[in-house]
């Protein structure tokens, strides 16, 4: 049986950076604000109310992710970087980096939550995702098909490093992304296991792809929100907590790269 999914196709999409922009649904005035303190970097997070971790007054919004009813704010934190709220699934993430992208964003670090499936390491620990496994749609769109999908080394080591020099506990690891975690069934957990995998998140792949595909710089920290085991599932009591710190360990993180890059 053909699998549509397979077919690559390694040329330019329709809706690209100059048709997007030709054409956008909004005012983009404020996009030259990113000109204008010249910033070329944005952390992605997924975070209701972003004013419980960040003092509004270092935020500026200047953009609206719509993607169909859902709309994910954009906003600048202290003229030096992007801090985006992004949507859940490869596919809509994916289309948030495109547009960053065309605005001129070149590296992307990114936090999120993960399904912890390897029970033998410590669950309050990170996971620096170095590979994500893709079982997703959106990157067999960017990249032709393959197991595995890496991280940018360059940024992958940053993050590496200020996790280490701050004593941070974390593993760097392989992620395994799917589009379907109803369908995260006890074979296939066993089978990601055996590829390496320590936990499963939807976005981290299609993320990869993308940013392989334009040149872009990508990184990801993840935390373990929930467990994702044969005997059943689970939250972690500690999520909660580990949400918040994650976010701002990644917000330390890119601004300590802003100043490594001599942005500031």
């Amino acid at each position: 049986m053909d699998a549509p999914i397979l077919d690559y196709f390694n040329e330019e999409g329709l809706i690209n950076k100059e048709s997007y922009l030709r054409n956008s649904k909004e005012d983009f005035d404020r996009v030259m604000l990113l000109k204008e303190y010249q910033i070329d970097t944005a952390l992605l997070i997924f975070h209701k109310n972003i004013d419980e971790i960040i003092n509004n007054g270092k935020l500026e919004e200047f953009y609206n992710f719509t993607n169909a009813s859902n709309v994910n704010k954009c906003y600048i934190y202290d003229k030096k970087f992007v801090v985006a709220l992004s949507p859940l699934g490869g596919s809509a993430a994916g289309g948030l980096m495109e547009e960053l992208g065309f605005m001129g964003i070149k590296n992307f670090f990114a936090c999120g939550s993960a399904g912890q499936i390897d029970q033998s390491i410590d669950s309050t620990a990170f996971v620096l995702v170095n590979r994500a496994i893709r079982c997703e749609g959106a990157s067999y769109h960017y990249l032709e098909p393959s197991l595995y999908i890496e991280t940018d080394k360059d940024l992958t080591n940053f993050v590496a490093n200020y996790l280490k020099n701050n004593n941070y506990t974390f593993n760097n690891s392989i992620t395994w992304t799917t589009d379907a975690f109803y369908r995260e069934t006890a074979s296939e957990v066993e089978l990601r296991k055996s590829q390496g995998a320590v936990c499963v998140e939807m976005e981290c792949a299609s993320w990869s792809a993308i940013a392989k595909f334009r040149g872009y710089k990508f990184a990801q920290l993840l935390y373990f929100s929930d467990a994702v085991k044969q005997e059943g599932w689970k939250w972690h009591p500690t999520k909660n907590e580990l949400k918040i710190a994650v976010i701002k360990i990644m917000l330390a993180c890119v601004e300590e790269f802003i100043k490594t890059e001599g942005k500031e």
